[in-house]
């Protein structure tokens, strides 16, 4: 039976809301209404019972000082730390020490650049031409000797153009670009003049190769007999030198980053300390994100290339950097 009844349809249990006519009465309160207002009824109840029990059993004897030391403020108790703000005077101490520390360290890490930069350029064919890209030589790679001042930048405020002005389309279309084949010729041909006599002594053909025969070889040069076996050891000696050259670079793009962040640390220190002495002063720029450490103008052909877009980089935001704001102190006569 009792399964049956459990298996019939049941009409769903509805709550009865306030009636039309005893609406001015306000909202109907239900069962659970009145059990969450009896539970927190009780719990402060209870609450008050436990605060009354501690107060009567208080021990009257029992002192501790921050009893002397806590206070409060319009009823809400406030936590004193207890360390008191420094002199303005103190606080400048500290900065400059601060900014020294990072100059010396900057100091020693642009030694390190320097000597790093000496072992790169010490190397044979570091940039390898456009007809032959024997080294290997990445984008980034190159973007860092760059960055670096090993190999000569490209000039981003001058670009090489040279604007030619015709009186027509029909002009502009026949124009000819004219060739330096010519001019490339006339040097090879004033290039391959005899040499001049200076007065020095000539070996003759059979001497110089007695004294290469007879020069001492140290290494692996001793077999090294002909030209094919001279080309594989240039070869066999630039793919040992290929893992220590990445090992160079990514050292050198590492600390060219810390490099670049500890000046920005240091201007910022040196502005925080000047900020905290007297004088008008005004913002000129707010600190602001770079991806990069050129300070010089865009060129203006490349922008309106763009369409007026800001350039596109592929930064690590690791390596993300903030220049430091610019002030602008008011000019004072001295005194």
């Amino acid at each position: 039976m009792t399964s049956l009844r459990n298996s019939t349809h049941r009409r769903n249990h509805k709550e009865r809301s306030q009636l039309a006519h005893r609406a001015k009465l306000g909202f109907l309160e239900k069962h659970k209404d009145y059990v969450k207002r009896a539970k927190d009824y009780h719990s402060k109840q209870d609450r008050l019972t436990r605060l009354k029990q501690k107060a009567a059993e208080r021990n009257k004897d029992e002192f501790y000082f921050s009893m002397t030391k806590e206070r409060t403020k319009g009823g809400i108790h406030i936590k004193d730390k207890g360390n008191a703000a420094l002199p303005t005077d103190v606080v400048k101490v500290l900065k400059t020490q601060d900014e020294n520390y990072i100059r010396t360290m900057r100091s020693a890490g642009l030694k390190k650049i320097d000597k790093i930069k000496a072992q790169l350029t010490a190397l044979a064919d570091l940039v390898p031409t456009e007809e032959s890209k024997a080294n290997g030589l990445d984008t980034e790679e190159v973007e860092i000797l760059r960055d670096a001042g090993i190999i000569s930048g490209l000039s981003r405020k001058y670009s090489n153009r040279h604007v030619v002005f015709v009186d027509d389309d029909q002009a502009a279309r026949n124009y000819v670009r004219p060739s330096y084949s010519s001019n490339s010729d006339n040097l090879d041909v004033n290039n391959k003049t005899q040499p001049v006599d200076l007065g020095w002594i000539e070996l003759d053909e059979k001497r110089r190769s007695k004294r290469r025969k007879s020069a001492p070889n140290h290494g692996d040069m001793d077999n090294v007999n002909s030209a094919d076996d001279f080309v594989d050891f240039d070869e066999e000696m630039r793919a040992s030198a290929l893992p220590h050259r990445q090992r160079l670079l990514k050292e050198l793009s590492a600390r060219l980053v810390r490099d670049k962040q500890m000046r920005y640390a240091e201007r910022e220190l040196e502005m925080q300390r000047l900020m905290m002495g007297k004088g008008a002063r005004k913002k000129v720029s707010a600190p602001e994100k770079v991806d990069d450490d050129n300070d010089s103008e865009e060129d203006e052909d490349a922008l309106d290339a763009r369409g007026g877009r800001p350039r596109r980089t592929s930064s690590d935001k690791s390596n993300e950097t903030y220049k430091p704001r610019v002030y602008k102190w008011r000019v004072e006569r001295k005194r």
